[in-house]
């Protein structure tokens, strides 16, 4: 109806559909487009209507707070935040976090919560006019929220001066412990995290939600057998945790193991937990086909037709893009530093490390060894029943899957092949995504694939032109075809075709400093540019890396700082450890509780 210009009609379809489902924003926003009310004052009215119609409903008064500004919007804020804030309503500040990308909207909001806590101290009500007293709870909720509001403008001495209050006043309440726990992990301390969001868990062990709050806070830690320590609470007794979530299909425990794996350079298990998270995918797709048969027979159309599309984009789910992004990158380093012994290290990698680097790995070698023991004693408790079902599998006719063994994976002698049965789902149904791009230019790359190098170029630049790697990718492009060249023919026409639409003026040099001018002042995109002009010119290695670490820093986010130094640990720009060792002291100025750039002498030890 509004495409033929029939708004009447379009808006009454959407009035029934509000009806259906109140809290539903989009019904509401086409709603108020389909009157032709451009200006505010008309909008908020229509809102008002909306609102008279389910007084309880939260999402028109959300989207008159969105539409608001100026003195309307701290009234509407203000009576708001009150309600809200008496009855302790937890997710408060993630109701209101859309608002603050108006920095207006932000201030008022600050201004209003201080107003309340200075009040609530002292006359124990929201203004000092006021004569409702409110609970103790009211006061409790706005410093948490204040603590919230602290921390997301990454202020993180006032986030936890408020939420230590917060703790003080009521110890026993679960909500400080975890904001705490984000506030230092925003922090860079994930350490310190850990111990909090474990304290919160402590407090209510049959907390399904807090316990994996807490495995998943420890994984990042790199405290992996903490975190299996942690989920063996609600895993099946007598079974290695481990095995029992594996089985359950626990994607999120998989890519984080795989993520703290990769971060510890541990190649075989970084491997084992992505290949775990893609035969899962490979069963789920194979277990619908039982429900075929079902949905035809029980006539549900609508969940068959919804079945039939989960088929063509299951790989495109977040956890696929996860385990792929772990599982190629890996497989990349092992193109660039093939195995020479068991260890799970490349060529030359034990000789760049330091004494203390060298004592971790020996430690966590015999680590590995004393759990694979452990494990291998769990699994003979239960090995029994595992060959009785064994046995029935294949009465059935059925085939046991060879088991997932790591170490098998990392001597592939094919390494960019099975990158490529990663990538290739990416491709196909993560194209949305920056990621899958920049993955796939580095592994067309070692290839020698000129065609499909373009083509992930060209496709980052539409997906997001301000993404850091498109400089040194189209700098590596462009010195490939110039260094190495194309036949003759066809495909030497397209490669020209398209480079002209990349570099129209054929000067690689003049497009990076065009793009240093619209992008220089953000940290990671000025470290792309300078790896870029290091490619170009190898001799001036030394300069790009000086105008690195000379860079400003002070409004870099810890994001950026921690992107730059885990790009210089891995040899670019020929980075020594007396230069990473610098940058880290720079950054640890800016972010004292960042481990990332910690010390050794000051390393945090887990409580």
């Amino acid at each position: 109806h509004a495409k033929l210009g029939e708004y009447e009609d379009s808006a009454d379809v959407f009035l029934v559909l509000y009806n259906r489902n109140p809290e539903n924003a989009t019904y509401i926003e086409k709603y108020i487009q389909a009157h032709r009310h451009f200006d505010e004052e008309d909008s908020l009215k229509k809102c008002e209507e909306l609102r008279d119609l389910y007084p309880r409903a939260e999402a028109p008064f959300n989207y008159a707070l969105k539409l608001s500004s100026g003195s309307k919007f701290r009234t509407l804020v203000d009576g708001y935040l009150q309600r809200q804030l008496r009855k302790g309503v937890p997710p408060l500040f993630n109701i209101l976090k859309h608002l603050f990308h108006d920095t207006n909207k932000l201030e008022t909001i600050k201004e209003l919560i201080h107003g309340y806590y200075v009040s609530l101290e002292q006359y124990k009500s929201f203004t000092p006019e006021s004569e409702d007293k409110e609970f103790p709870t009211a006061y409790l909720h706005v410093m948490i929220f204040l603590a919230q509001l602290y921390d997301y403008e990454r202020d993180t001495s006032k986030a936890l001066f408020y939420i230590d209050r917060a703790m003080q006043h009521t110890p026993t309440y679960i909500d400080p412990y975890i904001v705490k726990s984000k506030i230092y992990k925003h922090a860079g301390d994930m350490v310190e995290a850990v111990h909090w969001v474990d304290e919160a868990r402590t407090m209510d062990l049959a907390d399904r939600y807090l316990n994996c709050k807490a495995a998943k806070y420890m994984l990042r830690a790199g405290m992996v057998e903490k975190a299996e320590e942690a989920c063996a609470l609600f895993t099946r007794e007598g079974q290695p945790a481990v095995d029992n979530l594996n089985e359950m299909q626990c994607m999120w425990f998989l890519t984080e193991s795989a993520r703290t794996y990769f971060k510890n350079k541990d190649w075989a298990n970084v491997l084992q937990k992505c290949h775990e998270v893609e035969k899962h995918f490979v069963d789920i797709v194979e277990d619908q086909f039982d429900f075929h048969p079902y949905s035809m027979r029980k006539m549900t159309l609508r969940a068959y037709i919804g079945l039939l599309r989960l088929e063509d984009s299951i790989r495109g789910h977040q956890f696929f893009n996860k385990a792929a992004d772990y599982a190629i990158r890996t497989y990349l380093h092992l193109y660039d530093k093939p195995l020479s012994d068991s260890n799970g290290l490349g060529n030359g990698e034990t000789n760049e490390m330091t004494e203390k680097e060298k004592k971790k790995l020996e430690s966590k070698k015999k680590r590995a060894a004393k759990k694979k023991q452990q494990q291998q004693n769990e699994a003979a408790a239960v090995q029994h029943s595992s060959a009785n079902k064994d046995k029935k599998q294949q009465a059935d006719g059925e085939i046991a899957p060879p088991p997932i063994v790591g170490i098998e994976l990392v001597k592939t002698e094919a390494p960019l092949d099975d990158a490529m049965k990663f990538l290739d789902p990416l491709r196909a149904l993560s194209p949305q995504c920056p990621n899958t791009h920049k993955l796939a230019f580095q592994v067309f790359h070692r290839q020698g694939k000129i065609l499909l190098m373009i083509q992930s170029v060209k496709r980052a630049v539409k997906t997001n032109p301000r993404t850091p790697e498109i400089a040194l990718h189209l700098t590596q492009l462009d010195q490939y075809i110039k260094t190495k060249g194309t036949n003759s023919g066809i495909i030497a026409e397209i490669v020209e075709t398209e480079m002209l639409d990349l570099l129209p003026n054929k000067d690689i040099r003049g497009w990076l400093s065009m793009r240093e001018s619209l992008t220089g002042s953000n940290l990671e995109n000025f470290f792309m540019l300078r790896c870029a002009y290091a490619h170009l010119a190898p001799d001036t290695s030394r300069d790009q890396l000086q105008a690195v670490l000379d860079f400003p820093l002070e409004s870099a986010p810890l994001e950026s700082c921690e992107y730059v130094l885990e790009h210089l640990q891995s040899g670019m720009l020929n980075a020594t450890l007396e230069d990473v060792a610098v940058f880290s002291t720079t950054c640890h100025a800016l972010f004292p509780l960042a481990s990332a750039f910690r010390p050794p002498s000051q390393e945090t030890v887990p409580r």
